[in-house]
């Protein structure tokens, strides 16, 4: 570690006002919510024993998350590796069992769909994967991979299947010649189209995109990026954007939650996330990113975070970030914060306005 940030370390931070009570502020103009999540938990069990397993505690990966996503919106997710993220998006989807709350797509609760009625329910709700190369079959070509979503479902004829499967490929920048190759052929963007060509071709309302540019090279993320915003305008299509990195977010989101250990810490539009931050994690997050003016990178306010990530499976009493945060007093560990609204359609839970 520098110099410098020993320096940055070691300095006391300005001491936080606590807030007081508040006039009760009008709500946000939003869009109709196509996406509605409503105290979602997915809590795993820690077994030990060898001839008879018991249950000794529980990671709580997600716990209690509520968020609404906007028709023809995009609500980006951000965090650290580990803060449950992925979970969160595979919960949201029933890849993996919630352990509590509820998931609502338009007007039908995920949630409690089993069975036949899910897998039909499926087709409104796709994924991008992180691995574009994982995430296909190494056994399929481009033509089986494609087709295989609308086959799953009863979809058009073979004819009628593959005549989509180049009207996607066209949409997302790929020609028909490419349906005989196999995954192994084409570099990691053709990969993530064609991983982005798999989600559309069952034209979804929601598209759950988990990092989906973080394993392409730089000059490759831009066209990923401004390819799903062209998508989304062409398709009418609602994004969940999961990352960990802040610039992929504020490019496509229209509004961002950062997420912390398994629980949201702040909620806001993008623009006033990434101005006003007022949660500690939030600017800690936002100290990290580079600025490509000189200028203000030499001025640039870095807070330099203690220690690692806590275990979910023990996390921290009362507020989860007081064991990192520079800002931390003793009621931070007595009470838990409050999630509340600090401006209109700004929410944050910390004891304090900073």
């Amino acid at each position: 570690m520098s110099t410098e940030d020993h320096a940055l370390q070691d300095e006391s931070p300005q001491v936080p006002v606590q807030r007081t009570a508040e006039p009760e502020l009008p709500a946000a103009s939003a869009d109709p919510a196509l996406l509605e999540v409503e105290d979602l938990k997915v809590h795993f069990p820690i077994r030990r024993g060898v001839v008879v397993e018991r249950t000794v505690g529980h990671v709580r990966a997600v716990d209690g998350v509520s968020l609404q996503v906007a028709q023809g919106g995009t609500y980006g997710l951000v965090g650290e590796s580990g803060c449950g993220k992925t979970t969160f998006g595979r919960a949201v989807l029933r890849l993996e069992e919630p352990t509590g709350g509820r998931v609502r797509l338009g007007d039908d609760e995920v949630t409690s769909l089993k069975g036949e009625r899910l897998r039909k329910f499926r087709s409104r709700m796709q994924m991008v994967f992180q691995d574009p190369l994982g995430s296909l079959n190494p056994r399929h070509n481009v033509d089986m991979l494609l087709s295989e979503p609308l086959k799953v479902h009863g979809v058009g004829s073979k004819e009628e299947r593959r005549k989509l499967a180049v009207e996607t490929l066209d949409a997302v920048g790929l020609p028909k010649t490419v349906l005989e190759r196999f995954p192994h052929e084409f570099s990691g963007g053709q990969r993530q189209r064609l991983g982005i060509a798999r989600a559309l071709m069952l034209r979804p309302d929601l598209i759950v995109c988990d990092e989906p540019v973080s394993a392409l090279d730089v000059s490759i993320q831009a066209q990923v990026m401004n390819l799903l915003d062209e998508l989304q305008g062409e398709f009418g299509l609602t994004y969940l954007v999961i990352a960990h990195d802040l610039a992929v977010v504020r490019h496509l989101s229209d509004r961002v939650g950062v997420m912390y250990l398994g629980k949201l810490v702040e909620e806001a539009d993008s623009e006033s996330i990434y101005e006003h931050p007022r949660h500690p994690y939030t600017k800690a997050l936002l100290s990290a990113v580079p600025q490509p003016d000189p200028e203000k990178e030499a001025t640039r306010e870095r807070i330099i975070l203690k220690g690692d990530l806590p275990s979910p499976a023990n996390p921290p009493s009362g507020c989860r970030f007081r064991t990192r945060c520079p800002w931390a007093q003793d009621i931070c560990a007595e009470q838990e914060p409050e999630w509340r609204e600090a401006a209109s359609g700004h929410k944050v839970a910390c004891h304090f306005d900073l």
